[in-house]
């Protein structure tokens, strides 16, 4: 090898001016008089950026989410559940809720950068635990319809409510199992929420992992067409929507 190929290779741009150039893509700002608006490299689970607002007052400045945490728990139809998470978020994170949006007032320019990260990380906290609250509550409820759905297909007798289940590596908790014929079929319930679906995955591929021992997997999607990572999901298990017929429910059984 030639020591020329060894020598270091020179840039024309800097490694400073290529860092503030990845820094300028990552953060816009929209301003308007008195007041801007930064949309930060963070996003809310509906996929929208996460902003925040800054204006000027008389003494220092207000920063805020101008009440964006607010609307997109309502977009998830969690505005109610979000009211009652908000005010113990913000004290987590040091700023102020006011039953519309996530501030703090009288903010010195040198104190500009914590409190923009505060006010983003609580707004951002403040959907994402709504979301999860909401999961927890849907999932609750289909629970206790597939456990009715899978006693009157398949016999109380024949269905265990929350059974624990190993895997190849772990235990594991379904929200119910039928044992037909001699075989085992297991039934998750699957919410429209990334995190619904990791843990069905996560758990089917374990159990999958079992080769030829392994029980039938089933996954009971509570809105198809909102579930993400579906290919995903059906590579580990089968899945149909909570509102099939009987007959669907026997065959993927």
């Amino acid at each position: 090898m030639d020591g020329a190929d060894l020598m270091p290779v020179k840039l024309e741009t800097g490694i400073a001016e290529v860092a503030h150039e990845v820094a300028r893509a990552l953060v816009r700002i929209t301003a308007r008089e008195e007041s801007a608006r930064l949309s930060l490299p963070l996003l809310y689970p509906g996929g929208s950026t996460v902003g925040v607002e800054i204006s000027r007052l008389r003494d220092g400045f207000l920063v805020s989410d101008a009440g964006a945490a607010r609307r997109e728990a309502g977009l998830l139809g969690g505005e109610r559940s979000f009211i009652q998470l908000a005010p113990a978020i913000a004290t987590r994170f040091g700023v102020r809720f006011d039953h519309n949006m996530f501030f703090d007032v009288n903010v010195e320019r040198d104190e500009l950068v914590v409190a923009v990260c505060a006010i983003a990380n609580a707004s951002k906290a403040g959907v994402e635990e709504t979301a999860l609250r909401l999961a927890a509550t849907e999932h609750s409820d289909y629970q206790v319809l597939l456990w009715e759905k899978l006693e009157r297909v398949f016999t109380p007798k024949a269905v265990a409510r929350k059974p624990d289940f190993r895997g190849k590596r772990e235990s594991w908790k379904f929200d119910a199992a039928i044992q037909v014929g001699g075989r085992m079929s297991l039934f998750d319930v699957v919410t429209p929420y990334a995190n619904s679906v990791n843990s069905a995955v996560v758990k089917f591929v374990d159990v999958k992992d079992l080769g030829d021992d392994a029980p039938q997997r089933v996954a009971i999607l509570t809105n198809k067409d909102r579930t993400p990572h579906l290919g995903v999901l059906a590579s580990t298990a089968r899945w149909i929507t909570a509102d099939a017929s009987d007959e669907t429910y026997r065959r993927a059984a």
